[in-house]
């Protein structure tokens, strides 16, 4: 399997040239539905997201000379484990396809999804602000770094890597005063150093794909990196306690007391802003 690197993103992949020039009532749809948003990645496939799950992945079958959208078989109400093609059929699978995310995304053991899933907010986030992103899940593999962003901002033409943690996380707070959290967020920053001028010109070339197939976009194009990495955290607790405040304080005396570089980060307890 040929290597994905930032140049492997072709505007004229087959995917997108098949998209642009015929018409698929589920691909119009799926762009004008408020609720799901769509990722383009490095491999020229397509991804679709509902509440953080994968409705479907899209690709271009050069063997077939067709789209393919692979769903999970769960989700069409069969039983088994399998990611199959459903293109034949999600004209009319579509809307079954998104009513059962909810319930089967990320369930263990027959138990719902937990609703404040990171993936949960990362998707509300997204479909309520989106045109403050241009991409999601952006991940990047090679001899030095091996990461997954959750987030990438866009607003006014300036990018930025945000990286979304619930209040919650045990990864935000340890008694060593060196959480994970700022082991990742330093690692985003030394890959934005290394890459940066890759990053802005993937994200300027991902920016006109989207734009030609019609998926919702930031107001600007990208023009700048900002070199600094975001945190954001979500606050899901409505109910103080004694445990809750301690975590809190020291989860902020920890990111307050680092020592240079800063991390960036803002609190939210609202994903309607």
């Amino acid at each position: 399997m040929a290597k994905v690197t930032f140049e492997t993103l072709n505007p004229d992949a087959p995917l997108f040239t098949e998209l642009r020039l015929k018409k698929y009532n589920w691909w119009e749809k799926m762009k004008n539905h408020p609720d799901l948003y769509i990722e383009i990645r490095k491999d020229n496939n397509i991804n679709v997201y509902y509440q953080g799950g994968s409705v479907v992945k899209l690709h271009y079958c050069s063997k077939h000379k067709k789209i393919q959208a692979f769903t999970h078989e769960k989700y069409l109400g069969l039983e088994g484990s399998r990611y199959i093609d459903c293109a034949g059929v999600l004209d009319d699978k579509l809307d079954t396809i998104i009513a059962k995310i909810p319930s089967k995304y990320s369930s263990k053991n027959g138990k719902e999804k937990e609703k404040w899933s990171e993936h949960y907010i990362q998707g509300k986030i997204i479909s309520t602000q989106r045109k403050n992103y241009i991409d999601s899940e952006f991940a990047y593999k090679d001899n030095h770094f091996d990461i997954r962003v959750d987030l990438v901002e866009c607003i006014n033409g300036r990018l930025r890597f945000v990286e979304l943690k619930r209040i919650d996380d045990n990864r935000m707070v340890t008694l060593d005063m060196y959480p994970k959290i700022l082991s990742q967020i330093d690692n985003y920053r030394k890959f934005i150093s290394k890459y940066n001028k890759e990053i802005l010109e993937y994200y300027q070339k991902l920016y006109l794909i989207k734009k030609s197939l019609g998926i919702t976009i930031p107001f600007v194009k990208p023009r700048e990196l900002n070199p600094k990495p975001k945190l954001l955290i979500f606050d899901r607790w409505v109910k103080e306690g004694k445990k809750r405040t301690t975590h809190r304080e020291m989860m902020e005396e920890i990111l307050k007391k680092k020592k240079q570089p800063k991390i960036d980060y803002s609190i939210i307890n609202s994903l309607y802003v």
